[in-house]
């Protein structure tokens, strides 16, 4: 058996990598302007060569950039990312920093003759595609699913006609017949950007610079875009990309970004990795040779390190075994953290693995299993579920504990009871308004008398009755029964909301990074001294994914074999760059938890890939 090898541990040059950012602030050179793209893995400081690099721009350009009415755009991947990269820029007026979907509509809402002209070619080519569909398709069920989609977008289609103007949320849901989805933002403005030269030129003259993190996951059909915008304006439009193609993780990025990328442009590449001990980086090489042999060092004053790989049966009891390895790891690690589960991090595959095991599945499951929130049902941002996190429980915790002060302030920030026009029409007698807003409180905390727990509709039915919040026009609809052609949002989220209210302040906790728990892809870009990674096809359900592949204990699927012999994507090596993207987020000590039915297989491949010896290896 081949044997793990250490980190080099001699001559290690912690500044090995300061030569990039010089690299890359010659690219903004008046004289000879050029795109790049910086290859920089986990830990290496990413985010602070963009910060570097930006606040040079910013010294060198940015009075003259104001001056014209131009500014930098800073594309990144979270409103999380975008909050954080603003606040270390000072909010200075100079950068636009932005998530994808920002960027886009804010580059095309003001062109709303184009964009319903494109919105009735899109509907128009989907109803005949599904005409088509129907016309080839066998009967039944899927049948009268496609029948009922092309009754649904003909309807839109005839509503699109008197639209004066669309909106869109980059950040939730949008209903509606005026607004537009995601997807058809996202389409729409990348094919203005690839086709349109007016756009082209907009974009250029708008945006002279424009810097994109997390570069391998950004949407494949920009990418492209940029890439015959960056072509067409060369001396006067600057892409700087800044990401690691093994830490590509969602399927609309770009495949083999490294070599699309044109021969032109600058590719300065960083090689340390600051944030992890030494056991923690040659791991991460291990895997990573399986996909492309790029290597990295940790730093001459990195600890030692510690991972451990546990091997346990699909059928063993999750809770137990994973309280079990967080005991080993305390004693193995001699770390105290290990022993309180606020203190490490134990990645998932997939939020409903988060929901069973933290206790709010059953709010969670019919909202994914409609498909109908995505995004808003991860980031917490359903408006009747915000509602309650975000102003309800807040309100109750400050009622229970008995702090009048914070009820106070609560009402007084969000109930229509005391707003402004509530004061002007009770000029006469003020004390009525707020001896009613005192009573709507009385009656939504009652729901929790003698030691009751209200569910979450009960909630909503309360503040809807008394006035004491704004619930939005959904929730009459949530409140009444089911009826026949009732649209599927609503009915997920009245089987939703049916649950205790602990639950829904469960869900809070989750979506707003306040437990152990996150997803292997929800914690890019971040870091914690102990990590759990946990491994569990059997519960992920997933396709897209497969551990038990990665590990030998299944065999490779057909179409795995086929995409490997053209060079595409498997779920071999999506696994592999996610597995790497998991047990990089370590800095100090880490856990790997492998649930799998062929443990002989698991362990024969964890040795033979060389990414844990046998000392490191526990079965459970």
């Amino acid at each position: 058996m081949a044997k793990i090898m250490p980190l080099e541990e001699c001559s290690i040059d912690n500044h090995i990598d300061d030569h990039v950012d010089q690299e890359i602030q010659d690219c903004f050179s008046i004289d000879a302007p050029k795109c790049f793209f910086v290859f920089a893995g986990a830990g290496s400081g990413k985010t602070r060569s963009l910060i570097n690099t930006l606040t040079f721009l910013d010294k060198e350009r940015g009075e003259s950039l104001l001056m014209n009415g131009k500014q930098i755009a800073v594309i990144t991947y979270t409103n999380a990312a975008c909050d954080e990269i603003s606040k270390r820029l000072q909010y200075k007026p100079i950068f636009s920093v932005s998530t994808i979907h920002s960027f886009l509509w804010d580059l095309i809402k003001s062109y709303q003759a184009d964009i319903k002209e494109w919105v009735t070619r899109s509907v128009q080519k989907e109803i005949e595609d599904l005409k088509q569909k129907q016309l080839k398709g066998r009967g039944g069920k899927a049948g009268e699913k496609r029948a009922e989609e092309i009754k649904k977008k003909a309807e839109r289609l005839a509503k699109i006609k008197t639209v004066k103007k669309f909106s869109y949320n980059p950040n939730g849901d949008n209903v509606g017949y005026d607004s537009l989805s995601h997807s058809e933002v996202v389409k729409m403005s990348t094919e203005f950007i690839a086709t349109e030269p007016t756009m082209q030129d907009i974009l250029a003259a708008k945006y002279p610079i424009l810097l994109i993190d997390e570069s391998q996951d950004t949407k494949k059909e920009l990418v492209d875009a940029l890439l015959i915008v960056c072509e067409k304006y060369k001396e006067r439009f600057i892409v700087g990309m800044f990401g690691d193609t093994m830490q590509r993780i969602y399927n609309d990025g770009k495949d083999n970004l490294a070599n699309c990328i044109p021969d032109e442009w600058v590719k300065p590449v960083k090689v340390m990795n600051h944030r992890s001990a030494n056991r923690i980086v040659a791991l991460a090489n291990s895997i990573r040779s399986t996909v492309d042999g790029q290597k990295q060092q940790a730093r001459s004053d990195a600890e030692k390190g510690i991972v451990r790989f546990f091997i346990a049966s699909t059928s063993d009891d999750k809770e137990d075994v994973e309280k079990k390895v967080a005991e080993l790891m305390a004693r193995d690690t001699g770390d105290i953290g290990w022993n309180d589960d606020t203190q490490y991090k134990s990645l998932i595959l997939e939020h409903h693995m988060a929901a069973s095991r933290f206790g709010f599945s059953d709010l969670y499951m019919p909202l994914n299993n409609s498909g109908k929130f995505d995004t808003s049902l991860r980031d917490g941002s359903i408006t009747e579920l915000s509602i309650l996190s975000k102003i309800v429980s807040p309100l109750v915790t400050a009622y229970q504990s008995g702090n009048d002060f914070e009820v106070a302030k609560i009402v007084r920030k969000n109930s229509p009871l005391l707003n402004k026009e509530a004061f002007a029409s009770e000029l006469s007698d003020q004390t009525k308004m707020l001896e009613k807003a005192e009573a709507a409180v009385e009656a939504l905390m009652r729901l929790w008398a003698d030691e009751k727990i209200p569910s979450c509709l009960e909630v909503l039915k309360s503040i809807r009755d008394t006035g004491l919040f704004k619930v939005g026009s959904r929730v009459d609809e949530l409140l009444t029964g089911f009826s026949q052609g009732e649209n599927e949002k609503v009915t997920a989220l009245r089987n939703a909301l049916s649950v205790p209210f602990y639950e829904l302040e469960k869900y809070s906790s989750y979506v707003t990074d306040n437990t152990r728990f996150a997803t292997h892809q929800g914690v890019k870009g971040l870091e914690f001294p102990r990590v759990m990674v946990i491994m569990d096809d059997a519960q992920a359900r997933g396709f897209l994914f497969s551990y038990e592949k990665l590990f030998g204990a299944k065999a490779q699927s057909d179409i795995d074999v086929k995409n490997k012999r053209e060079g595409k994507d498997t779920s071999i090596t999506r696994t592999a760059r996610l597995f790497y993207v998991a047990c990089t987020r370590a800095q100090k000590s880490l856990a790997v938890v492998a649930y799998t039915e062929n443990v002989k297989s698991v362990k024969d491949t964890a040795l033979s890939n060389c990414w844990f010896s046998e000392d490191e290896i526990y079965m459970l």
